[in-house]
């Protein structure tokens, strides 16, 4: 039994991250069991970045988000947000996680965005 902490998933493919204490070799099975009936990528090196959000700011806080990740070249490799749209979970690699986190602080809670908000839909510089 493997933990799983984000889970994405469309019409061809399912994405999980696993928690990185488990055992390597228990990780290595699953990989095994699951290549016997679709292909798959183990990447390693990642960090989940999750945010709690208003629900009815959902839209404006992944605008934000994403305007900042891609200003400073912050690469999202998976994203998952759940049906009630409270959390929102990024993953990326574990050498952007602190300027991730520290430029969303910025944004978010130091009113020192420096890519503007996006509030009701509108950029707010």
């Amino acid at each position: 039994k493997l933990s799983v902490d984000v889970l994405a998933s469309s019409e061809v493919s399912i994405s999980v991250t696993l928690d990185k204490k488990q055992p390597e070799a228990d990780i290595e099975l699953l990989c095994e069991d699951l290549k016997q009936i679709a292909e798959v990528e183990l990447h390693t090196g990642r960090a989940i970045l999750t945010l709690i959000a208003d629900v009815g700011r959902s839209s404006d806080v992944l605008a934000t988000v994403f305007r900042s990740f891609s200003a400073h070249g912050i690469k999202v490799e998976m994203m998952s947000q759940g049906a009630s749209k409270v959390n929102i979970s990024f993953i990326v690699k574990e050498d952007q996680i602190d300027d991730a986190i520290l430029k969303l602080h910025q944004c978010f809670f130091e009113d020192r965005c420096d890519v503007g908000m996006i509030e009701s839909g509108s950029l707010i510089v």
